[in-house]
């Protein structure tokens, strides 16, 4: 399949691929190349989509979601995307590539609605839209097929997984000791625009 990434982000993904491919084939590197979708559970940092809402709830502060919302997207539980590493680690093919993700699809949108309900609050109060990012993809999505067949399944539910995430945040507030920037509704954006780095 022809990549063709349309932000930087994707960009970089693509260009460890081929680095990787590279080294297969000028030195014969025994290689298998795995493209994941999102992950989420316990101690992931909260500039991420999940972790960020649940500690924004935490604080009595609102959600900000990005746009009206309607990206798509695919979240698997940490437990069953370490699984899947293990599972193509093992059986895995030399010189294949195996997608790692759920066919479960959900719009930013009833995320942000679930998280908010797991917190007992009401969502059209929590839930505030605030301008998109520069280029947000409408949706991204992955077939596991070819990762099934070598004998993998999803363990974790959406409700089960969401549900032993938020308890580990709430059993563990202080984790992260400093989120005033992941938590802004566009992290990364303190910086001064069109101001060179390393300048006063």
């Amino acid at each position: 399949t022809k990549m063709n990434p349309t932000n930087p982000y994707a960009a970089t993904k693509a260009a460890a691929e081929m680095l990787v491919s590279s080294y297969a084939i000028s030195y014969k590197l025994p290689t298998i190349i795995t493209r994941g979708n999102n992950v989420y559970g316990p101690r992931q940092y909260p500039e991420k989509l999940i972790p960020k809402f649940i500690h924004l709830a935490m604080g009595g502060r609102k959600f900000t979601v990005h746009g009206d919302g309607s990206q798509q997207r695919s979240y698997m539980y940490v437990e069953d995307v370490a699984s899947a590493f293990c599972t193509v680690l093992h059986k895995g093919k030399t010189g294949e590539i195996y997608n790692i993700g759920t066919l479960q699809e959900r719009t930013v949108m009833s995320v942000a609605k679930d998280i908010a309900g797991l917190f007992k609050l009401k969502a059209e109060e929590q839930i505030v839209k605030v301008r998109d990012r520069l280029f947000n993809d409408a949706r991204y999505f992955m077939n596991n097929q070819k990762l099934c067949a070598l004998g993998w399944k999803e363990e974790t539910s959406w409700e089960e997984g969401l549900r032993k995430t938020v308890e580990w945040y709430t059993a563990n507030p202080d984790h992260w000791p400093d989120l005033s920037v992941a938590l802004s509704a566009h992290p990364g954006e303190g910086l001064k625009a069109n101001k060179p780095l390393g300048c006063n």
